[in-house]
């Protein structure tokens, strides 16, 4: 059997995502009725991550090809188009 852990998959990192969690500070900033319990939080990030093609990446200084493929702002009104849903219905903690 093929050891995975040899390739250290810890490396590879979908870009896409760690730019949604930097911008959520200010999404939060726009938008402060946004509940901030854990499932809130949580479901909005899945479902914005979820309408985001990945954009993994093996070394995370290469920022400049995830910004080529979806802005920040594109990001940014897909998080408002997630948070829109889950305030309608959400799952609260």
């Amino acid at each position: 059997m093929i050891q995975i852990n040899q390739y250290d998959i810890e490396m590879l990192k979908n870009i896409n995502e760690q730019r949604a969690w930097e911008i959520f500070p200010v999404f939060l900033d726009h938008n402060p009725d946004l509940c901030v319990c854990r499932s809130c939080v949580l479901d909005v990030m899945a479902i914005t991550l979820n309408s985001l093609p990945p954009c993994y990446h093996s070394e995370e200084h290469n920022m400049s090809a995830a910004r080529n493929k979806v802005s920040d702002e594109e990001i940014y009104r897909k998080m408002k188009e997630a948070y829109l849903i889950v305030k309608e219905r959400p799952r609260h903690d």
